[in-house]
């Protein structure tokens, strides 16, 4: 019997060049729906990026510096 795969939906996510430490990455919305959460993938320097619906941006990738 072949095992069934579930869907998992899309999750939003930005995307992020982490300059200090070289490395691309990203940053998934969190379950409150409220910000974009993430670590660098190389340093694991924490970010949050607010959602705010009446002052927010098309634009869905970002330079962050971890130190």
């Amino acid at each position: 019997m072949p095992s069934e795969k579930k869907e998992e939906p899309h999750k939003k996510f930005l995307g992020v060049y982490f300059v200090t430490c070289g490395i691309y990455g990203r940053l998934y919305k969190n379950d409150g729906v409220n910000a974009y959460i993430g670590r660098c993938p190389k340093c694991g320097k924490p970010f949050r990026i607010g959602i705010h619906e009446a002052k927010g941006t098309e634009q869905r990738f970002f330079k962050a510096h971890c130190r």
